[in-house]
């Protein structure tokens, strides 16, 4: 049987994947976004929008990744289960946008469903973690 630390350990580095994962595929998603003509095209937000959707997008996850690690209280978790939840939406809806594009965006929109996918356990791992009163 795991002791709490191990545990929490366990779930820290699972976050931390999660977050590099998350992390890599938005900076190539904003990169090519500002590199390419047909990405840029093929976004919802035009060349500018994606790259700070992208940011911002990465920002939120991050943000969830450390309520989810460190653990915080009722409202503070809500509130970023929320943020995370909120911007796989916007994730998912970029996915569309660059499936229905069609060509080179397709692949991008791959990247943004795993991008969608590892947000939405990020939410999940929010949702889920200890308040800072039940750690004491």
């Amino acid at each position: 049987m795991q002791s709490p630390a191990s545990a929490r350990a366990t779930g820290g580095f699972a976050l931390a994947l999660l977050l590099t994962t998350v992390m890599i595929e938005l900076f190539v998603v904003g990169f090519a976004s500002v590199g390419f003509e047909e990405v840029a095209d093929a976004s919802p937000f035009g060349r500018p929008g994606t790259a700070i959707a992208s940011a911002v997008i990465a920002g939120v996850a991050l943000l969830g990744t450390a309520v989810a690690w460190r653990g915080s209280h009722g409202v503070v978790r809500t509130l970023a289960a929320l943020a995370v939840f909120v911007a796989v939406g916007v994730v998912a809806m970029m996915a569309v946008f660059f499936i229905a594009a069609g060509g080179t965006p397709i692949i991008l929109a791959v990247l943004l469903v795993l991008v969608a996918v590892s947000m939405g356990m990020i939410g999940r791992a929010v949702l889920q973690s200890p308040s800072v009163r039940a750690r004491r």
